[in-house]
């Protein structure tokens, strides 16, 4: 690890979820808490109301889900969860839930099974502040298929298609990613060359237009917009071809350009930026790749998005849960940037699987 930052355990059995006002978000198994002190104190924010129609059902829900059980379980739960505005939290576990401060229940309010749908990858969610409106697309894995994009409105009450992919135009949806900057929407698929771009609406999902892709250098999980350029990490993983590599890259808009910035090797997953401007980016190991690769995580930061430094290090060691990633990934959160320590939660390493730890300089 970088010996320039310091590496600090914040708890364990939490995932990182999102950042709103420099209020720290994190998940476990059904349940969400809240830290105002940059994680030295937590608070229960609420947790998932059972879905058991049955008294019989509802006790094995809360011997299920009571500390003993879930210490010995560590089930992460909560795949994705954000923050909006106006304080209402969305979570998305079997379908969507909703919890707007009122008692300690998140309400279940959009089931996914009557209309199929397939939810997103972990920080599939994207809330555009300036509606306030919440998206995520499918991160479907066979093919051909129909992709689709859903929004949720009325403080995430309401949720719809806003848009459907022709079928076998893109594999799946990695990320939806406002840009206050170009008061646009950006949309991350994947995942060979042909379903690799990067897309974007201006007008709320009427129309989707591509701005670039057609190779694994646009197959990206994640995206930070700035005010003159993108930055991103490319995700050719084990199914990409033996002799493809994966960099840091930026989209200058002043010169209309790629550029490559850093070799990562591995591909590149989740990504932040801090409130000082600076940006951190999380390298996964895919057992299956098909060149030698170090078998870790990784995070790379950069105070000015030109030079990047890996800063963290992080062996591969399976946790053997059930369900989940299989990689050595490192989770980082969506939000708002109003923090200036870095927080992750690693999965899948040596020592600080399923834990949440702040790296700070």
């Amino acid at each position: 690890m970088n010996t320039k930052f310091k590496i600090n355990l914040i708890g364990d059995r939490l995932m990182i979820q999102y950042i709103r006002e420099g209020v720290i978000y994190a998940g476990e198994d059904h349940f969400i808490f809240k830290s105002q002190d940059g994680g030295a104190g937590w608070e229960e924010v609420c947790r998932l109301k059972t879905r058991a129609k049955t008294s019989f059902g509802r006790l094995g829900s809360r011997i299920l889900h009571s500390k003993p059980l879930r210490r010995l379980r560590r089930n992460i739960g909560i795949h994705n969860m954000v923050v909006l505005k106006s304080g209402t939290v969305l979570m998305q576990f079997d379908g969507i839930y909703r919890y707007d401060g009122n008692g300690k229940y998140a309400d279940f309010i959009f089931d996914f099974r009557p209309h199929h749908i397939i939810g997103p990858l972990k920080n599939g969610f994207a809330v555009d502040d300036r509606t306030d409106n919440v998206y995520f697309g499918e991160y479907n894995n066979s093919r051909p298929y129909a992709v689709r994009i859903f929004r949720g409105t009325d403080d995430g009450r309401k949720w719809e298609m806003c848009y459907r992919f022709p079928e076998g135009r893109v594999k799946h949806v990695h990320s939806i990613v406002p840009d206050p900057y170009r008061n646009r929407i950006w949309v991350c698929t994947g995942d060979n060359d042909q379903e690799s771009g990067l897309f974007y609406t201006d007008d709320d999902f009427q129309t989707l237009e591509l701005f670039a892709g057609g190779d694994q250098s646009w197959r990206m999980v994640s995206l930070i917009p700035t005010e003159t350029a993108l930055y991103w990490g490319s995700d050719a993983g084990q199914d990409a071809p033996s002799d493809c590599r994966n960099y840091l890259y930026k989209w200058d808009f002043g010169k209309k350009q790629k550029k490559q910035l850093a070799y990562i090797d591995k591909p590149a997953y989740y990504s932040t930026q801090l409130r000082n401007g600076a940006m951190v980016i999380g390298v996964t190991y895919e057992p299956a790749v098909r060149h030698e690769v170090e078998k870790s995580a990784e995070l790379w930061f950069s105070t000015n998005g030109e030079q990047w430094e890996k800063i963290v290090v992080l062996p591969f060691q399976p946790s053997n849960r059930t369900i989940g990633t299989k990689y050595a990934t490192v989770c980082l959160p969506l939000g708002d940037g109003s923090v200036n320590s870095v927080f992750f939660t690693p999965l899948n390493v040596d020592k600080y699987d399923f834990k949440l730890v702040c790296a700070t300089k």
